[in-house]
């Protein structure tokens, strides 16, 4: 399934028929809100959450705002600890670094635990091309959606939107597993196959959750216990990260992990948290005889360098966003056409893939906020969506937005000056009306020629009452005053009656 964020109009048109798709979504949405305000209450109440969420806020902020120095801090010691760190500008170089190291060290196969930044470079893609190396996602989700050739549905669960029968006729066609709708059985042929791929593997190949600067550590959070698979038994590793990921110390790292886990998946702390310091030392059993960081880029620094635009770096991929959004809710992830879904990749995605491919994802936010409430990293979600639909309208050549054309320039202009003016503005809706209305059938109008024919793709719009509010509202006026004045007559008719007698 190929899918790019240019189709994200088309993809939707599919996605929000599939009613049992989106009713189960909805129905899991809710029990993860409800599992991660459960968890966010061991703060205490609601103001001291907020206080939580307000120190991750700034620990975020304190990170952006060194992070050109925590980025050398943690190179320096990382170093110390024996890892060897490359940098990469972008996708395209990070993945010849990594076919570079495979090469070197002869590897034939890999396992990787769960990497959105893999994702993000299409790393899994590259190697089998160039290499012929064999990769096998270690984690189940990843595992299926790797096998389906789609991109994960969910930052928690890749592979959520699938029934388990859709799961069982994968693996019997991919892997010949026997088909069995038992989700224990699923899972425990399921373990015995990747076991054996992570005993054989020669590399093993993992994002990281948090970097810490001043230890050149690297911390990875987990519940399955493939990525300690694949960190302690191929001879290499190789560990992804983008430049944001760093934080100063072990203190605000944990309390991000804290934030991190509680709005993922509702967890006080996950099942493994692994934190690892270089390679398999003399006196040590396990681990790899090599370890690598390869610290991308790909397009972040252009937009740090912006003060408005840097805040998007905040994003620590907990998820929550994605179950707070109406649009995700309803349309899912592959309209997106990309690793990041929903409210998340509305705000990554236009700086990554640039302003003209992404139109449609961060035109389609609702603006609604839900996403901003819960975010732990304090990303202004709503600031950077009005300011990329700003930048489109304008044109950014930095982040590949063309100028939007003078017709459609035109339209808004003239729109914006009918809206600040209002006789034009009354006029304007007097002439839409009969347009509008003009156009009814039953009641409902369900269809209109231009550039308002999207709208009514998948919905109509109920007919428009002869009079506005406004008019209604100055005609009860009147009659009220009508109505008074005609009272106040004949009460002063009376009286003078009453004086002649």
């Amino acid at each position: 399934m190929k899918l790019r964020p240019e189709d994200f109009q088309s993809v939707a048109r599919e996605e929000v028929a599939k009613t049992a798709q989106r009713d189960f979504v909805v129905m899991v949405a809710g029990v993860f809100n409800y599992l991660c305000d459960t968890a966010m209450g061991a703060y205490g109440d609601k103001v001291a959450q907020e206080e939580a969420r307000s120190m991750g806020a700034q620990i975020r902020e304190n990170s952006l705002h060194h992070l050109p120095e925590l980025l050398e801090e943690f190179e320096r010691n990382a170093i110390r600890n024996g890892i060897q760190v490359l940098w990469a500008t972008d996708a395209e170089e990070a993945c010849q670094l990594v076919k570079g190291l495979v090469e070197k060290h002869q590897v034939k196969t890999i396992t990787k635990g769960k990497s959105m930044i893999s994702e993000e470079i299409g790393l899994n893609h590259f190697l089998e091309e160039e290499t012929g190396v064999k990769i096998y996602e270690g984690d189940l989700g990843e595992f299926i959606v790797q096998q389906r050739g789609t991109i994960p549905f969910h930052i928690v669960g890749p592979a959520i939107n699938l029934t388990i029968q859709e799961i069982a006729s994968i693996l019997q066609q991919h892997i010949d597993m026997p088909y069995t709708e038992i989700a224990t059985e699923i899972v425990g042929y399921m373990r015995t196959f990747l076991r054996e791929k992570f005993e054989k593997a020669d590399m093993g190949i993992t994002g990281v959750n948090q970097a810490v600067a001043s230890t050149g550590s690297l911390i990875l959070v987990e519940n399955e216990g493939n990525i300690r698979w694949t960190t302690s038994a191929p001879r290499v590793h190789v560990a992804l990260m983008s430049i944001e990921k760093v934080c100063a110390n072990y203190a605000d790292a944990f309390h991000l992990l804290g934030l991190l886990t509680r709005n993922c998946t509702g967890q006080a702390i996950t099942s493994y948290v692994s934190i690892l310091n270089g390679p398999r030392r003399d006196d040590e059993e396990d681990g790899p005889e090599a370890m690598y960081v390869v610290i991308i880029d790909n397009g972040r620094s252009v937009a740090y360098q912006d003060p408005h635009l840097k805040e998007a770096l905040r994003c620590i991929r907990c998820g929550r966003c994605g179950i707070q959004c109406p649009i995700y809710l309803r349309i899912g992830a592959y309209p997106y056409g990309w690793c990041y879904p929903g409210p998340m990749g509305n705000v990554i995605a236009p700086l990554i893939m640039g302003l003209d491919r992404t139109r449609d994802l961060y035109e389609a936010c609702t603006l609604c906020g839900g996403c901003q409430s819960v975010c732990p990293g304090g990303m202004p979600h709503l600031e950077l969506i009005a300011r990329y639909r700003h930048m489109k309208v304008t044109g950014d050549k930095r982040f590949g937005g063309t100028r939007v054309s003078i017709k459609e320039r035109a339209v808004f202009e003239l729109l914006a000056r009918g809206m600040q003016n209002p006789a034009l503005y009354n006029s304007g809706l007097k002439v839409a009306r009969r347009y509008i209305n003009r156009r009814s059938q039953e009641g409902y109008v369900t269809s209109l020629p231009g550039p308002m024919s999207g709208w009514f793709v998948c919905r109509d719009f109920p007919q428009l009452p002869e009079k506005s509010f406004r008019e209604r509202w100055r005609e009860d006026l009147q009659r009220e005053a009508t109505q008074m004045a005609s009272t106040a007559a004949v009460k002063q008719e009376a009286a003078a009656h009453s004086e002649e007698e």
